[in-house]
């Protein structure tokens, strides 16, 4: 079977040429690039990853096979090209609730609502097949983007609270009435806005018919 009909089996959601699925052990290298990426990992909140690609395959295939049953984690394609993860994690207790993270690890293809769509689509699936009453997540407050994206995919801000010597922002979604205003079309707009492909550069002192 090509990597192409293995990467559309894996498929748990999708709007136009945006995909969620499962990961593959293709997208290894890109996951390892990002991490390693100063811009990436102060956006995510994390430290620069230093491990060599060896190591880390080692390590993701050990988590994949003996990690966390509490965590799902996905990639995102675009036109059919890996351009980033969004994660369930921290189920709590019965799993009431879980911690969803997004990362968007190609620089070109942020700032155009791929984020807000992704987290969309992602919130889609779970609704309709896991038990979660709750969604949530943190997000840094400096990071004004990140949270008003987060406002457009349907999260509330909760809470604040100081760590790592930041203050980070908690958001819920909660099942009921973020169905409704699925219902209602509220998130149409969100899934048109990054699923419209991006105005070509103009050269300098070229003109645009049209």
């Amino acid at each position: 079977m090509s990597a192409e009909a293995i990467r559309a089996r894996l498929v748990v959601a999708e709007a136009g040429p945006m995909v969620i699925r499962h990961k593959m052990r293709e997208d290894f290298a890109d996951d390892h690039r990002w991490r390693r990426d100063p811009d990436t990992a102060r956006l995510d909140g994390n430290p620069v990853l230093d491990l060599a690609f060896d190591a880390y395959v080692r390590l993701v295939e050990k988590e994949v096979l003996f990690g966390d049953p509490n965590r799902m984690s996905f990639s995102i394609d675009l036109d059919g090209r890996h351009v980033g993860n969004v994660m369930l994690y921290n189920y709590t207790a019965g799993r009431e609730a879980a911690e969803i993270g997004i990362s968007l690890g190609e620089a070109d293809v942020r700032g155009r609502g791929l984020g807000p769509a992704a987290m969309v689509a992602c919130l889609r699936y779970a609704w309709a097949n896991l038990p979660f009453r709750r969604v949530f997540l943190h997000t840094f407050e400096w990071n004004e983007r990140a949270w008003r994206s987060f406002e457009r995919a349907g999260f509330s801000e909760v809470s604040r609270l100081e760590r790592w010597g930041s203050v980070l922002i908690r958001m819920e979604a909660r099942r009921e009435w973020w169905l409704l205003w699925d219902g209602e079309g509220r998130f149409e707009a969100v899934l048109r806005r990054a699923l419209v492909p991006p105005l070509p550069a103009v050269e300098p002192g070229s003109s645009v018919a049209g």
